[in-house]
Parts: C-alpha cells; sequence; structure tokens
C-alpha cells in the first residue's frame, strides 16, 4: 500500500522537474543577436544592396514615391524576419540579410 504523503512528494517532485526542466530549454528561446545601431547601409536598387552586410541595419530608401509594392518587396527579398521590421510607402528599415538572393 502506498501511503499518501509519498504520493504528494512524488507529485510535487514531478512538478519541479517539469518547471525546472522547461526552463532550461525556454532560456535559449527569443534571443536575438546584437544589432550595432552605429551605422546604417542605406540601398535604393538592388546593385546597391549587395553592398550591405547580412545582420547589419539596412534602410531601404526608393529613389520615387507612389508604387505601394516596392517596400514590401525591399522586406520581403532582404529584411531578417527574425528582427522588427518598420515600413511605410517611404521606405524600409531592417535587419538585412542576404539569404533571398
Amino acid at each position: 500500500m502506498i501511503k499518501p504523503s509519498r504520493t504528494k512528494q512524488g507529485s510535487h517532485m514531478k512538478k519541479l522537474l517539469f518547471i525546472a526542466i522547461f526552463s532550461i530549454l525556454l532560456n535559449g528561446c527569443d534571443q536575438k543577436t546584437h544589432v550595432d545601431q552605429s551605422q546604417m547601409c542605406v540601398y535604393s536598387t538592388d546593385q546597391e544592396a549587395k553592398r550591405c552586410s547580412s545582420g547589419e541595419l539596412a534602410y531601404f530608401k526608393p529613389q520615387m514615391w507612389g508604387n505601394e509594392q516596392l517596400p514590401l518587396n525591399a522586406a520581403a527579398a532582404y529584411c531578417d524576419f527574425n528582427h522588427e521590421i518598420m515600413y511605410n510607402n517611404s521606405g524600409v528599415i531592417c535587419v538585412f540579410t542576404d539569404k533571398r538572393y
């Protein structure tokens, strides 16, 4: 016959073990790499974008306004989606990636 105190103690230990393992696994989540804020790569064309380095803060500055798809196309091609992206009709600011070209 199992004593009730042992069952409670075993259950309590299992909960503590679960919480400890869960905490360890989540420890690595949501950690973002450092982005140098002191400089920014500015580009308006694909050719200019090739001068930017992966992981660098980048600003897509369209040569003319009015095309609402252009900033989204630049974000889709050159922004690292693991970081925040700011965009509107006048451009895009994001962390640059070269993994898609």
